[in-house]
């Protein structure tokens, strides 16, 4: 049976596991002919030294996937050097290890009030509730966004992950309104700049972004590019995981017990299930001159997609690679935040929140259930994986 890759089928999306190991096996350079929306062609690597080497490689692969088009939008994640080391500069900046330090008490503040919130009801959609509250609170309070535009950050974090998914082969008419929506929070994000302009420095991202403007050293348009690389970095992968984490918790009894125990292993614990459930599933690339893999050549212009969820679980890079295993020595090798120079600039915080977020569940764990009326529901976005929706009910 020949392997079929559709970006639009949705069991794609909610069970890749089967197709990975075929095409780690069969077809470790996969060619989709005409697999795109718009009939062009893409490639499909699925090992762990395959996509290691498309995420560090810069003469090889290029980060820079759309040229000449409405969808190449001055990100981080489609620029090559020597401009995204310039912007990465302004990012790491911006959004630096002595930033994130500091968090620590604040996001304690957060994750406390949103557990007595939940703690306070009988039944709760716990991704409403929490793993998309708690990333929107963070990261929009970094960014200056007041709480009243919660919706609108989730509809403008949304928009930025359909651009990916349309910059990778999807219909764009499965997401209508994505690109202006983008705009819109491009606009909106240019106008809470220009406010703080000439004020003291707040100390959050807005704030490092806008004396980096005032000094000259940035554009308005790439202020407007770090809040969108921001929202994608600190938002996304963080609520996966937030999310996937708490049902894991919930239907192992054991790894519950164990963590409860041992709090400290909670490091070991979100690392293993970034290995296994990567939340961002696949990366993007083109192949910057010819590429010859496994007697294979990927022609120079070619679209790629890395996926990140199957080299995570390659067996030639870890032993038994479908079972979770908070002892693994190898847990650390996952490429859940990418690697090399696009490493995520939001995996610091992206580990904060988590390890937050779940210490300070472990003493509720008893109180909480899933409920058999509203059962998990996983997403359907294209290249991420998570889940969508959890019914919890809390007991006294």
């Amino acid at each position: 049976m020949t392997i079929k890759i559709d970006l639009g089928d949705p069991e794609y999306h909610l069970n890749p596991w089967p197709t990975y190991v075929r095409l780690r096996d069969e077809s470790p350079v996969f060619h989709a002919p005409g697999g795109m929306w718009d009939g062009s062609d893409f490639y499909v690597l699925s090992r762990y030294d395959d996509v290691s080497l498309a995420l560090k490689d810069k003469k090889l692969f290029s980060s820079q996937i759309r040229k000449g088009d409405y969808l190449n939008l001055p990100m981080l994640v489609n620029r090559d050097a020597p401009e995204h080391t310039r912007l990465r500069h302004m990012a790491n900046k911006a959004f630096n290890a002595r930033l994130v330090r500091t968090l620590g008490g604040w996001v304690q503040e957060v994750v406390d009030e949103l557990i007595e919130e939940i703690l306070a009801q009988e039944q709760v959609e716990f991704v409403e509730a929490f793993t998309t509250a708690l990333p929107l609170k963070v990261v929009g309070g970094m960014l200056g966004i007041p709480l009243d535009r919660k919706a609108d950050l989730r509809r403008w974090s949304s928009a930025v992950m359909a651009s990916f998914a349309v910059a990778a082969g999807m219909d764009p008419d499965l997401v209508p309104g994505f690109f202006e929506d983008i705009v819109e929070f491009g606009n909106y994000m240019g106008e809470l700049a220009h406010q703080r302009k000439g004020k003291p420095n707040q100390e959050d991202i807005l704030g490092e972004l806008v004396a980096q403007l005032e000094a000259g050293d940035m554009t308005r348009d790439e202020l407007v590019t770090m809040a969108w690389s921001f929202v994608a970095a600190g938002h996304e992968t963080t609520m996966n995981l937030l999310g996937g984490g708490v049902h894991m918790l919930l239907t192992d009894k054991a790894l519950a017990d164990r963590l409860i125990a041992e709090p400290e292993l909670t490091r070991d614990f979100i690392e293993e299930y970034l290995r296994l459930y990567s939340p961002t599933q696949w990366l993007l690339r083109r192949a910057a001159e010819d590429v010859n893999l496994h007697d294979v050549t990927i022609p120079a212009g070619e679209l790629v997609h890395v996926l990140i969820g199957s080299g995570n679980r390659d067996p030639r890079k870890f032993q038994n690679p479908d079972v979770f295993d908070l002892d693994r020595d190898t847990k650390g090798d996952h490429l859940g935040f990418g690697a090399g120079p696009h490493f995520c600039p939001g995996a610091a915080l992206s580990r904060l929140l988590a390890e937050t977020a779940f210490r300070s569940f472990y003493p509720h764990l008893d109180r909480l259930s899933l409920d058999p009326q509203e059962p998990p529901r996983l997403r359907t976005t294209q290249g991420s994986y998570g889940i969508a929706s959890m019914g919890i009910l809390v007991t006294a």
